[in-house]
């Protein structure tokens, strides 16, 4: 008898119903692995990130890996209802919250396995040639996508 291979459990995230499920569905149908579920939120928004961890922590105890490849850059300065500049909440701050709140279960995946759990942030190439203005996070005073 051979090994029984033991299929990876994927979480999506996406801020679209329809795009997500059909990612969740293409996913499932490419890889034949049946244990892809989704969440929906705005990485842009705190509030949606917290509602995020929360929902990812009433299902599930552990995390292996985490990867954070949300982002965007937004020709026009917008900021999101808690008054941040969106391009900052997204691409930094949403990761940043997102990745601590989800710290307990990173720390028990490892202790569970004996190795340590990954969390990989993904970016674009649009940050070079970038300035970031450490006395102007929020662009308010000079905004360039």
């Amino acid at each position: 008898m051979g090994a029984v291979q033991k299929l990876a459990t994927v979480v999506i995230v996406g801020r679209s119903l329809s795009r997500t499920a059909a990612v969740v569905h293409e996913l499932k149908t490419h890889s034949g692995n049946p244990n892809v579920d989704d969440r929906l939120a705005d990485l842009s928004r705190p509030g949606d990130v917290r509602r995020l961890a929360e929902s990812f922590k009433a299902q599930y105890k552990r995390l292996d890996v985490l990867i954070n490849n949300a982002g965007a850059i937004f020709s026009q300065r917008h900021e999101t209802p808690e008054g941040f500049e969106m391009t900052f909440a997204l691409n930094h701050l949403s990761y940043f919250l997102l990745t601590n709140l989800l710290m307990d279960e990173l720390k028990a995946s490892a202790a569970e396995v004996g190795k340590p759990a990954r969390v990989i942030n993904v970016s674009a190439g649009a940050h070079f040639g970038a300035h970031l203005n450490f006395n102007d996070l929020q662009s308010r005073k000079r905004y360039s996508g």
